[in-house]
Formats: structure tokens, C-alpha cells, sequence
């Protein structure tokens, strides 16, 4: 069993102004079909389009609000409402228009993209 602390991990920012930080709760050295991370967007920021390599991903928003954009539609995602699923190949962009941080649990599977974020610069 692993088991992480969100307050107590590591957190990595996004190399983009006003981007997101990332807490890699679980990664290829924990699991090698699954990452968990905890991402967190500022009031204001946001995530350009990207996709996620060769992981599928499951979003999970657990406070605020983020805007996800894909193929020209915007998705609000609120926390305790839904559950967004973005297959391997599809480029998505991420904002949080609200004026407090908003926050995500990130499933990857499996877990390669979680190294991209954990190569971003440290907080």
C-alpha cells in the first residue's frame, strides 16, 4: 500500500504563466498501470492545449470550477458533479475562471505522463 500526503508532496509548476502546480500522489515508481495527482489551478490561470502522451486520463475536480476545452466545446467541470474521461490522442486546454484556486485529482493510466509533470520546476 502507498500511501500520499497532498499537503506534504512535492509540488511542480507548469513552465506557463499563471499555470497549474502538480502533486504526483502516485507514479510509475508506485504503480505501473496508474498515477494520481493533485493538480491545482490559480484564479485566473490556465493549462494551453496539450495532450497526454500515451496515458488516458480521468479528471475529477474536488473545488471551483475549470473550464475544459476540447474540439471547440468548453466544459465546466465543478467539484462533486462530474467526472471527465480525455482518451489518449485528444488535446484538451484547462481555466479557472473563478476568483479562488481551483483544484483536480488527476488518474492517469498508464502512469507516463505523471513523469512530464514531476519534470516541472519545482515550488
Amino acid at each position: 500500500m502507498h500511501v500520499a500526503e497532498i499537503s506534504t508532496t512535492r509540488r511542480h509548476r507548469a513552465p506557463v504563466p499563471d499555470g497549474p502546480t502538480a502533486a504526483v500522489l502516485a507514479a510509475a515508481e508506485t504503480s505501473d498501470r496508474v498515477a494520481v495527482v493533485h493538480m491545482e489551478l490559480p484564479p485566473g490561470g490556465a493549462m494551453p492545449e496539450h495532450d497526454h502522451g500515451l496515458s488516458e486520463i480521468v479528471l475529477i475536480p474536488v473545488a471551483g470550477a475549470v473550464e475544459l476545452r476540447h474540439n471547440g466545446q468548453v466544459r465546466t467541470l465543478e467539484a462533486g458533479t462530474v467526472a471527465t474521461h480525455v482518451a489518449v490522442g485528444e488535446r484538451v486546454s484547462l481555466s479557472n475562471p473563478g476568483d479562488a484556486p481551483a483544484s483536480l485529482m488527476v488518474v492517469a493510466s498508464p502512469p507516463q505522463f505523471a513523469d512530464r509533470l514531476a519534470g516541472w520546476s519545482e515550488v
